[in-house]
């Protein structure tokens, strides 16, 4: 947590929920912002008072300095949690990307609506009662991206990164040559 105006906010990949990181992204990926705006409306979203727009310009980035000095997570995959009595796993002794799972994560985040980064997160987290089919419909997939969306941000980082590693990987193979 960091104070700005009197104002305690999480800026942590622990204190911050998947909810609070999309949101953070969206704003920052918004081309319709410049840099200032951006970082306004980051601290507006996470309920810095209004004054904000009145401090001094260094004040301003001492702020910005102060709120950025989150810590990357330690790449640890979560393998499983529970939620509403219901059991979620990614994996079970290594993990690894399907074919199938590549698909929808690639279909995800070509379109990158609101909500991609805990859509992406439900396509790997498998409810364990379920069938293989139940898995990957597209409601299902809304119903836990939902749930998904209410657990820590620090879950969602070695995730987002493990995949673009692993699709960059199976994108240069097959385009390397077959002899």
């Amino acid at each position: 947590m960091v104070n700005i105006l009197n104002k305690e906010i999480p800026n942590e990949l622990n204190e911050l929920t998947i909810q609070q990181f999309e949101d953070i992204t969206e704003i920052h990926s918004n081309p319709k912002l410049d840099h200032v705006e951006k970082h306004l409306e980051v601290f507006k979203y996470m309920g810095v008072p209004e004054e904000i727009e009145d401090v001094d310009f260094e004040t301003f980035k001492d702020y910005i300095q102060l709120f950025n000095t989150a810590k990357a997570p330690e790449g640890i995959l979560l393998k499983r949690f529970e939620a509403d009595g219901y059991t979620y796993q990614a994996y079970d002794e290594d993990w690894k990307l399907s074919a199938k799972e590549t698909k929808l994560i690639e279909k995800i985040l070509n379109n990158k609506h609101k909500g991609y980064i805990s859509e992406v997160l439900a396509v790997l987290f498998k409810r364990t009662d379920l069938g293989k089919n139940e898995h990957y419909t597209d409601a299902h997939v809304k119903f836990k991206a939902k749930i998904i969306r209410e657990l820590p941000a620090e879950v969602a980082v070695p995730y987002l990164v493990a995949v673009a590693e692993t699709i960059n990987k199976q994108v240069q193979s097959l385009n390397e040559p077959t002899e």
